[in-house]
């Protein structure tokens, strides 16, 4: 099966759990695209992955362009979508914001891949937004602070699922 996993990036995150995915599919054809340097052709797949970060409560400007572009082909391919940020409770609030009903409702899955808050990657008023969320972020039991990192078990499962598909 040909895999697409098409993804927007501006901190890295998205790109290291594409990545991650891509490493798990070994028995498919899998192609991997940054969407800010790469505009690759939905149809042109047996199955995609479709995601990016949530930066300001807003998706990544190339998955939103790429969407838009795409967004027939999308609903016509079997597709599973994703998303980076650091508020897992949000992450239908998000999809919903991101992607189309259309391209929603004809998904496999929506699925939350974590999100990575380093606040050493941002620069100017993004850098004083991630302090803000870094610092606003509930501890837990123990006292101490969980900030949101990438969930390679959520990846995971995916790859999984996808292992499973058969050759068309």
């Amino acid at each position: 099966m040909k895999i697409l996993i098409a993804y927007a990036t501006k901190s890295g995150t998205a790109k290291e759990a594409a990545e991650l995915l891509a490493a798990d599919l070994q028995n498919h054809t899998v192609t991997v695209a940054d969407l800010g340097k790469n505009d690759p052709v939905a149809g042109d797949f047996d199955y995609i992955v479709l995601g990016g970060p949530i930066r300001a409560g807003r998706a990544h400007k190339a998955l939103r362009q790429y969407i838009k572009k795409q967004e027939k082909a999308l609903c016509a391919v079997p597709h599973t979508l994703f998303l980076c940020c650091a508020y897992a409770d949000l992450l239908m609030d998000y999809m919903e914001m991101t992607f189309p009903a259309a391209v929603r409702e004809s998904a496999d899955d929506m699925l939350y891949f974590g999100g990575v808050l380093d606040v050493s990657k941002q620069k100017g008023f993004e850098k004083w937004i991630a302090r803000m969320m870094r610092n606003s972020i509930i501890e837990d039991e123990d006292g101490e602070q969980v900030l949101p990192c990438l969930m390679p078990e959520h990846i995971r499962v995916l790859a999984d699922k996808l292992r499973l598909k058969k050759e068309n």
